[in-house]
């Protein structure tokens, strides 16, 4: 019996997003520990998008712990 891979792996791509479509197939949380440089520029990023959000008034800062996102008519945040 011959397999044809092409094939093969067309079905299972195919099965695959059929998966990811119906909701039943989950991305896994990251399980390898992040280089700690690429921890420091991605929390760096956060941040300046936090504070050019509260500059331009997207997220409005209720108290301490509270915040509220502005989105625009189609649940988008805009701007981004």
């Amino acid at each position: 019996m011959r397999i044809r891979w092409d094939e093969l792996r067309a079905r299972r791509k195919e099965q695959l997003v059929d998966l990811m479509e119906r909701g039943e197939l989950k991305r896994l949380p990251r399980t390898r520990p992040r280089d700690p440089e690429e921890e420091q520029v991605l929390s760096r990023l956060v941040h300046l998008r936090w504070k050019r959000w509260i500059e331009s008034g997207k997220v409005v800062i209720l108290s301490p712990r509270r915040w509220r996102l502005r989105l625009d008519k189609g649940g988008n945040i805009p701007g981004i």
